[in-house]
């Protein structure tokens, strides 16, 4: 289940700021780059700025490379009160995703896993602020910090019924900004929303995706309580096997090769060894994955020995 984005525009020949606001274009590449490297799931991964812009940002959308944010949206804690008065589920970058997601449905039918995408609070608290002041406030402002992440909850309920709605079987929640916390902040301000975002997915009948990157291994136990399908492990946290306990039976790791030097840089026998000592070190608990993002240098035959590290009798289709 590797995270493809930039390097799936790059393999079909798809402008990125066509990855990212064009549905169509998004969901061609992903289902041509599922079918090529015998990956298990589309998803409606490109950026994390699709919510920020909904609360207001203006996002720069180059031809062919990441979006950029250049201000910061909310500069001073009081101007968060501004959140109340946006209507974020109308916006373009909102409506695109539950088109991506009709589309995937529309074509795969319940033939693979497709992944919905909302940032987890303390994420979307930080690209609201920036992260620097972001952290401030957790210190200097801690009421109203939790009375705006509890609206950003709210705004991503929603959103996750409307992704199910529009054809999600599997919803991810990225809250990368939680690896950078440490354990106390984390169970103050992100735990609780976490788990509650996960329980209202499956509320929905569907599976819940964490992803927090960065080392996670101070915080991991309690990713696992939030009670998550499938908990993303980065590369960072190293061995994975001494957290095996904390998952219940219907959890699985996702991960955790490094994208660079085990993926990117290696040579496809090495790549396929790797990733068969990962699957026998957790028999039926691993999703084999890079720990984040594959890059978009990655030759696409690495990827293909990634593919065939879980599936021995691969051939491409």
């Amino acid at each position: 289940m590797p995270i493809l984005m930039r390097f799936c525009a790059g393999y079909t020949h798809t402008p990125y700021r066509d990855f990212i606001l064009d549905p169509a274009a998004h969901c061609r590449s992903n289902i041509d780059c599922a079918r090529a490297f015998g990956s298990d799931w589309v998803n409606v991964m490109s950026d994390p700025y699709g919510e920020l812009e909904a609360y207001g940002a203006e996002i720069e959308y180059p031809e062919n490379s990441l979006p950029l944010d250049k201000v910061i949206l909310f500069d001073t804690p009081e101007s968060l009160k501004r959140l109340k008065e946006i209507d974020f589920m109308a916006h373009r970058r909102i409506r695109g995703r539950l088109e991506e997601l009709s589309l995937f449905r529309q074509e795969l039918g319940d033939s693979t896993a497709i992944c919905g995408w909302v940032e987890g609070p303390m994420a979307e608290y930080c690209d609201l602020r920036s992260m620097q002041n972001a952290f401030l406030d957790l210190y200097d402002e801690p009421e109203l910090v939790h009375e705006t992440l509890e609206l950003l909850c709210c705004n991503a309920e929603h959103f996750i019924s409307a992704q199910i709605a529009a054809g999600a079987n599997m919803i991810g929640i990225g809250d990368a900004a939680c690896s950078q916390l440490g354990a106390e902040f984390y169970e103050s301000f992100a735990w609780e929303l976490e788990r509650r975002l996960v329980e209202h997915i499956h509320r929905s009948g569907v599976l819940a995706k964490l992803h927090i990157c960065g080392n996670t291994a101070a915080i991991l136990p309690r990713m696992a309580a939030t009670g998550a399908d499938i908990l993303d492990v980065d590369h960072l946290v190293g061995d994975m096997t001494r957290f095996a306990g904390e998952l219940n039976d219907h959890q699985v790791f996702c991960g955790n090769l490094d994208p660079v030097l085990d993926i990117q840089n290696a040579d496809p026998a090495a790549i396929e060894a790797a990733g068969r000592r990962l699957l026998a070190a957790l028999p039926g608990k691993l999703l084999l994955s890079g720990g984040c993002e594959i890059t978009p240098e990655t030759p696409p035959e690495n990827l293909l020995a990634l593919s065939r590290a879980g599936q021995p009798e691969y051939s491409i289709r």
